[in-house]
């Protein structure tokens, strides 16, 4: 620097000049690393999302595996077969999450259910969303308690505050969890337990 330069005041246009194009340089270093960090974000975002409709899928077929299973042996104990079962642990029966009502069986999508409520729910930072998306993981139903599991243990928090819901209460989740049966999202099958209104097609012919 030479003596000319340090006669340049702090509040001169000359001085004020150089510091933009100095900040300009600095900010042109750091844009594309900030565009990589937010793309991973986005990417991270979008494999827990598939992560939770694959786990939720798992969960459905295996419930259809286990629906026509039974009726297979069903069909069997009417026509006086005896089959004895490779280990007499075993019980055979209708997984809940499969039927509706006597008359009629349905089967959990999880997609579905996700592709659904996008309509109804802003799906960023949003604790409603969370919680329904912890009944998708369930197979479309839930209680309380599989609910605030799923907040803890993927670091969901509450809104003000910004703490775990590890010492939440089940009475709190059910509270909130009401919102979204209000919002005709969630049914309430029984206290504390709560099926999703998405997400769910009949299963014909059976």
């Amino acid at each position: 620097m030479n003596t000319q330069d340090l006669n340049i005041s702090l509040a001169s246009d000359e001085h004020i000049e150089h510091l933009i194009k100095q900040a300009e340089k600095e900010l042109s270093k750091i844009k594309p690393e900030i565009d990589y960090y937010e793309e991973c974000q986005r990417k991270l975002q979008e494999l827990k999302t598939q992560e939770l409709k694959l786990k939720s899928l798992i969960k459905s077929l295996s419930n259809i595996k286990n629906l026509f299973d039974t009726q297979k042996y069903d069909a069997l104990k009417d026509l006086n077969i005896k089959q004895e079962p490779e280990d007499k642990n075993i019980e055979i029966y209708v997984p809940t999450k499969c039927v509706k009502s006597e008359n009629k069986r349905e089967v959990f999508l999880p997609d579905k259910a996700i592709t659904e409520v996008k309509n109804s729910l802003r799906t960023k930072n949003n604790l409603n969303y969370e919680i329904f998306k912890a009944v998708i993981f369930n197979s479309g139903i839930a209680t309380t308690e599989k609910i605030k599991n799923y907040l803890i243990e993927n670091n969901i928090t509450r809104p003000k505050t910004g703490k775990s819901f590890e010492d939440a209460e089940l009475k709190e989740i059910s509270s909130r969890a009401n919102y979204l049966v209000r919002k005709e999202l969630l049914i309430t099958k029984e206290p504390g337990v709560f099926k999703s209104a998405l997400g769910w097609e009949e299963i014909k012919g059976i």
